[in-house]
Formats: C-alpha cells, structure tokens, sequence
C-alpha cells in the first residue's frame, strides 16, 4: 500500500525538482566555456585550423550567418569574441524557429547538436541515428552539460524565473 502511494505521489508532484531553463542568450555566452580553454586568445584556432575564436566557429557557419542576416561577414570576422557571439545567437536563435515550427519545443540538446552537428542535427535529438555522427554530437554534448547545468544550479541558488521569449526548454529525462 505505501508503495502505491509513493508512485501516486511522484506522478501528482512529479519526481524531480524543476530545472530552470536558460535562454538562448545565455547559452550562447557559455559557449565558449567548453569550447576553448578560460584564458585562449581571441585569435585561437582549433579543429585542425577549420574553427576560429572563442566560439570556435566554422566557414560554412558565417556563411550560414550571411546567408540569414544579409550580412557579409568574413570567417576571420569572427576572432573577435564579441561578433562571435552575434553570429551565434543568430544561428542558433533562426533554427529554433524551425524547430518551433516543426511542432518541438528547442531545448539546449537541440542548440547543442546544431552548433556541433550543423542546422539539421537538431533532429537527431529526437530521432538518434547510429552512426559517427551520432557518437561525435553525444560526446559533445557530454562536454558542455556539466557547464549548463552548474550555471542553471547557479539560476536556482537565485530562484532566477525565466522571463525572455528565447527561454529553452528543459529536457526532463
């Protein structure tokens, strides 16, 4: 009897504390926190010379960022962290729309696989596909969740209420 209680219990009050979400802006800024290490300089290239700046973000990506804004923005543009950070959420924050669209709330999982995986890796969160791919954005994001979840444990300790439109939903597993 005390046991069918407990699970009543948990499925009315539910069996977790409520994650806070975080917003598509502050996500963006803690990018580079799993991206280089705390004191690279601006001009630190990785992945093999494909990725530039703290955001370590590739040609095709300010293509892609051009291609969505109108600008002309060059690969070296992005060197400087602060334009870095632009291109960014302006990706990002274009395909969550399609992920809206698409009937699926974006969750930092979603912005995770796009920033690693490209524009369409967002469905892989969803539908996992067993292959490299797959493997590489799993890795990635077992890189950067530690540093999400300290910062919404920070956004807890301040009981912070999530109040921008770009909120990101929080993957309950």
């Amino acid at each position: 009897m005390i046991y069918k209680i407990a699970v009543l219990l948990l499925l009315v009050a539910g069996c977790c504390p409520a994650t806070p979400s975080i917003t598509l802006k502050d996500f963006v800024k803690l990018i580079p926190k799993w991206e280089v290490y705390p004191d690279s300089p601006h001009d630190v290239v990785g992945d093999n010379g494909a990725a530039y700046g703290h955001y370590q973000i590739h040609k095709v990506m300010v293509d892609d960022y051009n291609r969505i804004t109108g600008s002309k923005a060059s690969h070296t543009d992005v060197f400087d962290p602060a334009f870095g950070q632009r291109v960014a959420y302006a990706v990002l924050k274009h395909y969550a729309k399609h992920i809206q669209a698409s009937g699926v709330t974006p969750t930092a999982d979603h912005m995770l696989f796009i920033w690693n995986g490209g524009g369409g890796a967002w469905k892989r969160v969803e539908n996992p596909i067993n292959d490299q791919k797959q493997i590489n954005l799993n890795r990635y994001r077992a890189k950067a969740l530690p540093i999400i979840n300290q910062f919404r444990s920070q956004l807890q300790e301040v009981t912070a209420l999530p109040s921008e439109e770009d909120n990101l939903a929080v993957n309950q597993v």
